[in-house]
């Protein structure tokens, strides 16, 4: 098979893949209730994850294909150990541009300054609420100051970009979608609103399909505060001029909020809405499990094994050949559009943490 150059790394629907999520781990020192069960996922030996050197392969083969921007992603990446070293594996990859991390910021305050000096250009820190016991609710064994300390990390690092993300679930903290945006407006960084996505096998997903009697379900939306209904709110408080501008490579829209103790251009607030305004017309990436799976849509139980080739071609051309040629397999495979489905619950078998969130 010839290498293909980047300009032919399009879907059959004329998208052009730039961007690349890399789950390296599936495991969490959070219990995030619309991410993970409550028991945890049990033992996964390591040789089931790939190791940085077969990562840093894939990318270069991605990066050689196309893609600019690699987001590293769990379960929480921050658990598995010595992760600014595959920070710097990326970071020496020709063609890649961009190199981001999401993490829910419990162990920032340790490894912030080390991810930065390795070549880590921003951060995604998930904060659902600022309220301690509702923190505690919703992580299930979390600590809200520990992470508010891991932002403060991150700040003094000095990271190009840092956003905060809030899934905004009805019944639990849409009230607090004010305070949020203050807290980031306060500190400088980008807040952004997420769309409950009902994923996986977790105690709100189910309670979508299951019970129609869940005590904070909102109608055939179920958990999931439409977008509109974000803007309505924050737009109260403030006014909302729309942002072209992209912070990042992911599928947020953006606005600039024009009010109490924003700077004179006005302060960035994103949101991403998977449910209720599609924007698969304009995706860009497809995501790498930790386990090896190319998956090319989110909501897309499809997978591709990238492991096997990695590990049973001695040959590194016949294995760059076969890998390739597998990616656009995928690729070709990837949906018009996803599907999801708020009244039947999820529509993956996956949880988050297994998929790479």
């Amino acid at each position: 098979m010839t290498r293909t150059e980047p300009a032919d790394f399009v879907d059959r629907y004329g998208r052009k893949i730039t961007y690349l999520r890399v789950s390296i781990t599936e495991r969490c020192n959070f219990r995030c209730v619309y991410c993970m069960p409550a028991e945890g996922i049990g033992h996964i030996a390591s040789r089931e994850y790939l190791s940085y050197d077969e990562i840093a392969e894939l990318v270069t083969i991605f990066a050689a294909q196309g893609v600019t921007s690699v987001r590293i992603t769990g379960g929480e990446p921050l658990v598995r150990a010595n992760v600014a070293e595959l920070v710097a594996k990326i970071r020496a990859i020709r063609g890649i541009e961009r190199i981001a991390m999401t993490t829910n910021g419990f162990l920032l305050d340790r490894y912030a300054q080390d991810l930065k000096d390795a070549g880590l250009d921003s951060l995604n820190i998930s904060l659902d609420t600022l309220d301690a016991a509702r923190f505690t609710e919703i992580t299930r064994v979390g600590e809200l100051g520990r992470v508010l300390k891991g932002i403060d990390a991150a700040q003094k690092a000095g990271f190009k970009s840092i956003k905060l993300n809030a899934v905004i679930v009805a019944g639990f903290n849409e009230d607090e979608m004010l305070s949020l945006v203050q807290f980031a407006t306060e500190r400088g960084v980008i807040m952004r609103f997420i769309e409950f996505m009902p994923i996986g096998d977790t105690v709100w997903a189910n309670d979508l399909s299951t019970s129609k009697d869940a005590p904070i379900r909102q109608g055939k939306l179920g958990y999931c505060v439409p977008a509109k209904t974000m803007r309505a709110e924050i737009g109260k408080h403030y006014r909302l001029e729309a942002d072209p501008k992209r912070y990042g490579n992911g599928p947020a829209r953006y606005w600039r909020l024009h009010g109490p103790n924003t700077p004179p251009e006005g302060q960035a607030f994103g949101i991403i809405a998977a449910v209720t305004e599609c924007f698969c017309d304009q995706c860009n990436r497809v995501r790498l499990t930790a386990r090896g799976g190319l998956r090319a849509c989110l909501a897309d139980d499809d997978e591709i094994d990238l492991r096997a080739p990695l590990r049973t071609h001695a040959d590194p051309v016949a294995r760059r050949e076969d890998i390739e040629a597998r990616v656009h397999e995928a690729l070709f495979g990837k949906k018009e559009r996803h599907a999801f489905d708020i009244e039947g619950g999820s529509v993956t078998t996956k949880n988050m943490t297994a998929i790479g969130g």
